[in-house]
C-alpha cells in the first residue's frame, strides 16, 4: 500500500478541496440541477422535521400542564375527601367513646350494687347463724318475730338488687358487643 506523503495531505487539505462550505455547495447545485432537488429536499425535510419536533414540543408543554393541573385537582379533591373520611371516622369514634363510657359507668354501678349486695347478704347470714344459734339464747316470740321480720326484709332488698345487677351485666355485655361492632 502506497503511502501518501503527510504534506500532499495537508497541501490538499489548505488548498481548500476538502472543505464544504456555502459557496461548494451553490457552485455543486448550479453545476448539478438533480443534486439541487436532493438538497431542496433535504432542507425541506430538515424543515418538516423541525415543525414535528417544535409541535411534539408544544403538544408535551400542554400535556404537562394539563396533567398538572389534573393533579393539582386530584389533590385538593383527595384532600377534601381524606377530610371527610376523617370527619366520618370520629363520628363512628364518638359513638364508640359514648358506648366505652357507658359501659365504664354501668361497670362503676355494677361494682357498688355487688358491694351493697354483699352487705345485705352479710348481713342476712350473720341473721340467720343467730336465729338458728339462739336456741341457748332466750329470745321471746316477739323478738324472734322481729329477727325474721328483718331476714325477710333484708330477702326483699335483695331480690330487686339481684335483678339490677343481671341488668347491668346484660347491659355491659351488650355495650361491648357494640364497641366491638364499631372498629
Amino acid at each position: 500500500m502506497k503511502r501518501f506523503p503527510l504534506f500532499l495531505i495537508l497541501a490538499f487539505v489548505l488548498s481548500g478541496c476538502m472543505s464544504y462550505g456555502p459557496e461548494e455547495l451553490d457552485r455543486l447545485t448550479k453545476e448539478d440541477p438533480e443534486f439541487k432537488k436532493m438538497i431542496e429536499l433535504r432542507d425541506q425535510i430538515h424543515n418538516d422535521i423541525s415543525l414535528i419536533k417544535n409541535d411534539l414540543l408544544s403538544k408535551k408543554k400542554t400535556m404537562d400542564a394539563q396533567s398538572e393541573k389534573l393533579h393539582q385537582e386530584y389533590e385538593i379533591y383527595a384532600k377534601n375527601q381524606n377530610m371527610k373520611i376523617e370527619k366520618m371516622k370520629q363520628v363512628v369514634a364518638a359513638k364508640r367513646d359514648l358506648l366505652n363510657h357507658d359501659i365504664e359507668a354501668a361497670s362503676n354501678a355494677l361494682g357498688l350494687k355487688e358491694t351493697e349486695l354483699k352487705g345485705y347478704q352479710d348481713t342476712l347470714d350473720q341473721v340467720r347463724k343467730m336465729l338458728t344459734e339462739s336456741k341457748g339464747l332466750n329470745l321471746s316470740s316477739v323478738e324472734k318475730q322481729k329477727w325474721e321480720e328483718r331476714t325477710l326484709m333484708l330477702s326483699e332488698k335483695m331480690r330487686p338488687l339481684s335483678d339490677e345487677i343481671q341488668d347491668l351485666k346484660l347491659q355491659i355485655r351488650l355495650k361491648k358487643r357494640k364497641v366491638g361492632f364499631l372498629h
